[in-house]
């Protein structure tokens, strides 16, 4: 909650015009700034609730709920961006915004199901973990330039990536 729509809230609370407290602080400020914030997070617990009953792979792009996933930031909707992220048909828009999450689980779907451009594989090919790289090797046509900037990463741990290394020098 804003600052500013946070202090509306508790002077509808205590029942007073905006702003005409000389000093907002005291027992009544803070009790009714708890009570504000504790049906904010009550609200929200139910949103979450709600959102937690939906197939998220299969709802539609247009619905309310799925915008709605896609417009939060908490750390409690990452599970519903990763079932997202397996999904076949997202839009480059999209895709941007499970890309900047960073989430390694979302790289490694958006890797394997989504249709991404150059630019969201340099993302990926930089932020990757192993699976990642893989399915962005199986999956995608990569330039010589992307597979060169995958070789030099790999080399530097040549143990772990040397399936990689091969099916990449093949190609």
């Amino acid at each position: 909650m804003e600052d500013l729509d946070l202090r509306e809230a508790i002077y509808e609370r205590l029942g007073l015009e905006f702003g005409s407290l000389p000093s907002e602080s005291g027992n009544d400020w803070q009790r009714a700034k708890n009570e504000v914030l504790e049906e904010k997070r009550q609200i929200e617990f139910e949103k979450l609730q709600q959102l937690k009953k939906i197939d998220y792979s299969k709802v539609s792009k247009d619905s309310d709920e799925y915008k709605s996933v896609m417009n939060l930031s908490s750390l409690q909707i990452q599970g519903f961006l990763i079932t997202i992220s397996s999904r076949n048909d997202l839009v480059a828009e999209d895709i941007d915004k499970l890309i900047s999450i960073g989430n390694k689980d979302i790289l490694i779907n958006l890797a394997k199901n989504a249709s991404i451009i150059e630019n969201h594989i340099d993302v990926i090919i930089n932020k990757g973990t192993y699976l990642a790289k893989k399915h962005l090797i199986e999956h995608h046509t990569l330039t010589n330039e992307q597979k060169n900037k995958l070789l030099e990463i790999m080399n530097v741990h040549k143990n772990i990536y040397s399936d990689l290394i091969q099916i990449i020098s093949k190609i």
